[in-house]
């Protein structure tokens, strides 16, 4: 039950991510995406997130450093 319950959060989180990046991305991030991503994201998802979470949290820090 514990992979299942592991399987079915990388499918959420694969199915929004790709989502997210080919409505809101331009240019080659916001193609639409080939089986091996989607494999890579739904298996590897914990990374996968990880990787996104700290980008938006840099990229947020980023913007916001003069606002202070």
């Amino acid at each position: 039950i514990m992979i299942l319950i592991y399987l079915m959060i990388g499918v959420a989180w694969t199915w929004w991510l790709e989502w997210f990046t080919t409505t809101t991305l331009e240019g080659k991030y916001g193609q639409p995406w080939v089986f091996k991503e989607r494999l890579f994201h739904s298996l590897l998802w914990p990374y996968s997130l990880g990787t996104f979470v700290y980008a938006a949290v840099k990229e947020f820090n980023k913007r916001n450093k003069g606002n202070e």
